[in-house]
């Protein structure tokens, strides 16, 4: 009865209840644990399975597509937001790739340098509000705080890799086109993505657009603006695009492992996955493969964490 209720509630609280009077050696002794550590980091077990990954209706790197399985993993349920990173750099010190250099960049018509932009700041260039996701974030700076984060709970913190990314972002082993479904998106059955908003004579957007829909942000929202995914993790489409563990290979999925690919041994670049704010219809596609440099910063590539179960 007591488990039921803490099941029913999924409060820290409800599961402390439960381990206050029956742990240790009570039947759910285990599962309690489990809950309050996943539900204390914001994490949500991913239960592991096996997927078709890729897309034939896509760009060369895409294909083939090619089974892939992976294990259980536990992924962020939200975007790295803007207090989080602070809580980092403020228990470190950490510098930032954007502030040891001196700028960030963003996007019009051309890629523009911007002086003295760093995660401090949002899209536009203001004050970042604490509850939106870190932006102005190269891999290196998503590392560190995977790194320190780890040190700091006695977890294993990382980067998700790009296979997990793909399977938690499409729903498992329905790989649906966009994390909402395959649809268009509906309201808050949606994301934060190239809507009616984002036009070209305004200096940001595409000449393709979402048509019909308005997500009611110009630049970034607060995470978890819309609805989640089958898996309960938001923003998988859209608000900002997202680092994963590994090196970027336009060839990997030839020659790709079927049990828990990481990726290339080597190489230049590392893999960003997810569409952004100002991502349209064809860069949103869960199976859109992205890469920058490690150094590589702009305003909208953010991340999340996942954790080894």
């Amino acid at each position: 009865r007591v488990w039921r209720a803490a099941e029913n509630a999924k409060t820290p609280a409800a599961y402390n209840n439960y381990k206050s009077i029956y742990c240790p050696g009570g039947q759910y002794c285990a599962e309690v644990e489990e809950r309050l550590k996943t539900r204390t980091d914001n994490m949500v077990l991913i239960k592991g399975g096996t997927f078709q990954m890729g897309s034939n209706d896509g760009e060369s790197d895409e294909k083939p597509v090619h089974t892939v399985t992976v294990s259980d993993f536990y992924l962020g349920k939200n975007e790295v937001t803007v207090a989080e990173f602070r809580t980092f750099v403020e228990a470190t010190g950490h510098t930032t790739d954007a502030e040891k250099e001196g700028y960030s960049w963003k996007w019009t018509d051309k890629w523009e340098k911007i002086e003295g932009i760093n995660w401090h700041h949002d899209a536009e260039g203001k004050t970042a509000q604490d509850n939106h996701p870190a932006i102005h974030i190269s891999w290196n700076d998503a590392t560190a705080y995977s790194e320190w984060l780890s040190q700091k709970t006695g977890q294993q913190y990382r980067l998700p890799t790009e296979a997990e990314w793909e399977y938690a972002a499409g729903n498992g082993a329905k790989h649906t086109k966009y994390s909402w479904g395959n649809g268009n998106p509906l309201g808050k059955k949606g994301g934060n993505v190239a809507d009616e908003t984002k036009r070209p004579s305004d200096g940001v957007g595409w000449s393709t657009k979402f048509d019909g829909y308005n997500d009611g942000y110009w630049f970034t929202a607060a995470v978890g603006s819309y609805d989640p995914n089958d898996f309960g993790l938001y923003d998988m489409t859209g608000n900002v695009r997202e680092w994963c563990s590994d090196w970027y290979d336009a060839n990997y999925y030839k020659n790709s492992p079927t049990s828990n690919p990481k990726g290339a041994a080597s190489g230049s670049y590392r893999v960003i996955r997810g569409g952004s704010w100002l991502s349209d219809p064809r860069f949103c596609r869960v199976a859109f493969r992205y890469s920058g440099t490690p150094g590589d910063r702009n305003f909208y590539v953010g991340f999340r964490l996942a954790r080894t179960k």
